[in-house]
């Protein structure tokens, strides 16, 4: 059976980023994959990386953000948000501040978060981040919701 994957930012900069502490270990899971899988990035996840990039502490760095970008949009698909992953993201959302007991301001840091699973519950995907907290609370409130920790 054919899998589909959507890496969050952290292990898409990982994966693309050799200096990066988990470079080893995801990328070796990423190779692993059977061919007929599918690997994608969110556009959301792009934009944080060109955030990092204009950010970086010096030229050098700025400099393999940028290629990582250009890998990236060379070897991934990138998925678009989209009308049906915005009522996904609504209803996660909602349930998320119910079970997570957040308020608004503390909510609105975990939007990107939620974009990118809504994204990979639109599409059926497996959400690929070492971000365990929010997204294990995602899993439980949402049968559909697959992820894995490509770090451990």
């Amino acid at each position: 059976m054919k899998k589909k994957f959507l890496l969050d930012t952290n292990t898409l900069s990982s994966l693309v980023q050799k200096y990066a502490d988990n470079h080893a270990i995801i990328s070796s899971k990423a190779s692993s994959i059977n061919d007929n899988d599918e690997i994608y990035v969110s556009i959301v996840s792009l934009y944080e990386m060109e955030y990092g990039a204009r950010h970086a502490k010096d030229i050098d760095m700025a400099n393999e953000m940028r290629a990582a970008i250009e890998s990236v949009k060379n070897n991934f698909s990138i998925l678009a948000l989209s009308e049906e992953g915005a009522k996904i993201f609504a209803e996660i959302k909602e349930r998320y501040k119910q079970e997570a007991h957040l308020g608004k301001k503390a909510l609105i840091t975990q939007n990107i978060d939620l974009m990118i699973a809504s994204t990979a519950l639109e599409i059926g995907a497996i959400l690929v981040s070492n971000d365990h907290k929010i997204f294990a609370l995602i899993q439980k409130i949402h049968n559909d919701f697959q992820w894995e920790n490509w770090t451990q």
